[in-house]
């Protein structure tokens, strides 16, 4: 009879030795993972929400992090459009200079000095992608080598872009343009200096200290051209600066929503380490009391008894 109780005894304490032992491995793999469920299948009927939750975390960070690397864009491509604004300003400003001192001799290295500053501001590029080149890649949007092209080659062959603009979604449906075109932002400038580089072939090569009336007409026209030219570069940075400020305003509300999705998705699935803790103790302490027990009871035999 003591045989068949002690057996029973032994066979119960071993069931509960393996069952603590899966508990306290369970434990120690939410701690270590700090998640309460190693696979969906742990997370039973809430795995749907798990998984929701998980899809649009991700989406969210996504969305921010693309935000935050538009913001950067923004900056090289207002710097970029200042300099080519700046560089039209500037050679107007040298115009109306040459006018009032009748002196047209620097103005052909002006000129080059302008036309270099466009064209290197046009074909700007972002992380390898051309700033100002709509959808296509790889190709500068300016493609002119040297300013006798601007008078060698029609108009219609000084930009190299693809119909349709570059755009971002920010999360509405709704596209929006990322940059103007380079032929939508240059070709005023462009003209005005193909003009102006027309003008001083006419002359030789270069305009002298002694202005024709013509010449005064033509420079005076030029020099206006130029100005409204720049003037439409201008109001491009100024809508990439809205732009920006659209897209900064996104990357913050994307950023709000993604720590509300991670609290709200730690409160599904983190694990409760503290509590764990504490199971984990009384686990332990139970799984030595029995392993104990069940030693004593395994070494009950005749032969011991007998000693």
């Amino acid at each position: 009879m003591t045989s068949a109780l002690t057996l029973r005894y032994t066979t119960q304490m071993r069931l509960d030795i393996e069952r603590m032992t899966r508990e306290m491995s369970d434990l120690q793999a939410q701690v270590a993972s700090g998640q309460r469920a190693q696979d969906l299948q742990g997370f039973a009927g809430k795995s749907n929400q798990v998984v929701n939750a998980q899809g649009l975390l991700a989406l969210s960070e996504a969305r921010a992090s693309a935000a935050t690397q538009l913001s950067a864009r923004f900056g090289v491509q207002a710097d970029a459009l200042a300099n080519a604004a700046r560089a039209g300003v500037d050679l107007s400003t040298a115009i109306r200079s040459a006018l009032s001192a009748d002196d047209g001799r620097t103005l052909d290295i002006d000129l080059s000095v302008a036309f270099s500053s466009v064209v290197t501001s046009l074909n700007e590029t972002w992380n390898g992608q051309p700033l100002f080149a709509g959808e296509r890649v790889g190709v500068r949007p300016v493609p002119l080598g040297s300013i006798d092209d601007l008078v060698a080659l029609p108009s219609g062959q000084w930009f190299d872009e693809s119909e349709r603009h570059q755009v971002v979604d920010l999360g509405a449906g709704a596209p929006v343009p990322l940059a103007d075109k380079a032929s939508e932002i240059g070709a005023g400038l462009l003209t005005a200096m193909r003009d102006l580089k027309v003008v001083i072939d006419a002359a030789g090569g270069r305009l002298s200290d002694d202005l024709t009336p013509t010449q005064r007409t033509q420079l005076e026209q030029i020099a206006d051209a130029l100005v409204a030219a720049a003037n439409v570069v201008t109001a491009s940075e100024g809508r990439t600066g809205q732009l920006a400020r659209r897209i900064d305003d996104e990357r913050d509300r994307l950023t709000t929503r993604a720590n509300l999705l991670s609290r709200e998705l730690a409160e599904e699935t983190a694990a409760d380490i503290p509590r764990i803790s504490i199971e984990l103790s009384t686990l332990e302490a139970q799984y030595q009391a029995t392993a104990k027990i069940f030693s004593d009871l395994s070494e009950l035999t005749l032969l011991n008894f007998l000693r």
